[in-house]
C-alpha cells in the first residue's frame, strides 16, 4: 500500500481543509495504485520546526514504513501519476525528487552570486514539492539532518537545499521532469496542456488562479 502524505501546517493559507480535500480528491482521480492518504498537522509533527523545515520530519525513523509519496498542498494534479510510483520503485534505496525549476542541480546556473550559492547549499538543488521514497530506507537522512540542523537552518534557504546537500548525488533519483512542472516558470505562458503535476510555488496559489483549464482540475 502506497502512503500518500501532505502537510497542513497551521491551517495552510487559512484554507487548509479545502486544500487537503481537493488534493485527496485529485489523487483519487489520478492514481490507480492502492493508497492510504494521510494529512499531517502540527499536532502530529510538533512545534519545534517551522515553515518548510517541518518537511524534514517526514524522514524521522518509524514515522512511516513502506512506499511513500509526499505532495505539497499547492500542487494541481491534472492527469495520471502512476508513472511517478513506477519510477521510484526502480530503486527503493533512493529518495526521488524533481530537479529544481529555477536552480537546476543538473544544469546549474552560471554566474550566480556567492550569497545565492551559499543559500542553495551548492550550485543548484532538487525540488521537494513532490517526493517518493521507501519509508524504512531513508532513516539515515534524519540522523544526518540532526547533525547539521543548526548550521543548515542558519545558512540554507530551505528544506530542499538541506536535503540536496545531504543526499545528492548518491542518494537522490530524479523524477521525470516532464511529469512535474512549475506554474510560475513553465505553465503560465505555455499554450499546451500542463504536466500531470503543476506546482504553484510562490504566487499565485490555486485558489487565486483564473485559468479555466487548471481550475477544472483543482476541485
Amino acid at each position: 500500500m502506497l502512503n500518500v502524505v501532505c502537510i497542513n501546517w497551521r491551517n495552510y493559507l487559512g484554507r487548509g481543509a479545502e486544500y487537503v480535500a481537493k488534493l485527496h480528491a485529485a489523487v483519487t482521480r489520478h492514481l490507480t495504485v492502492p493508497f492510504a492518504f494521510t494529512e499531517l498537522t502540527e499536532q502530529q509533527l510538533g512545534e519545534d520546526l517551522k515553515g518548510w523545515w517541518v518537511k524534514m520530519k517526514l524522514f524521522e525513523p518509524g514515522r512511516f514504513t513502506g512506499p511513500m509519496m509526499y505532495l505539497d498542498l499547492d500542487v494541481i494534479i491534472t492527469a495520471n501519476i502512476d508513472r511517478l510510483v513506477a519510477t521510484a520503485a526502480q530503486d527503493p534505496t533512493l529518495l526521488w525528487m524533481r530537479d529544481d525549476f529555477s536552480y537546476s542541480i543538473v544544469h546549474p546556473k552560471v554566474g550566480i552570486g556567492s550569497d545565492t550559492r551559499e543559500q542553495l547549499g551548492g550550485p543548484g538543488c532538487c525540488n521537494s514539492s513532490v517526493m517518493l521514497w521507501q519509508g524504512e530506507q531513508i532513516g539515515w537522512l534524519w540522523t544526518a539532518w540532526l547533525w547539521e540542523k543548526e548550521r543548515m537552518m542558519r545558512e540554507l534557504h530551505g528544506d530542499q537545499n538541506a536535503i540536496t546537500q545531504l543526499a545528492w548525488p548518491k542518494c537522490i533519483g530524479l523524477l521525470p521532469a516532464e511529469m512535474i512542472q512549475s506554474y510560475k516558470y513553465g505553465v503560465r505562458d505555455a499554450r499546451e496542456r500542463p504536466a500531470p503535476i503543476v506546482v504553484t510555488h510562490g504566487e499565485p496559489k490555486p485558489h487565486q488562479l483564473q485559468v479555466p483549464w487548471l481550475n477544472e482540475h483543482w476541485r
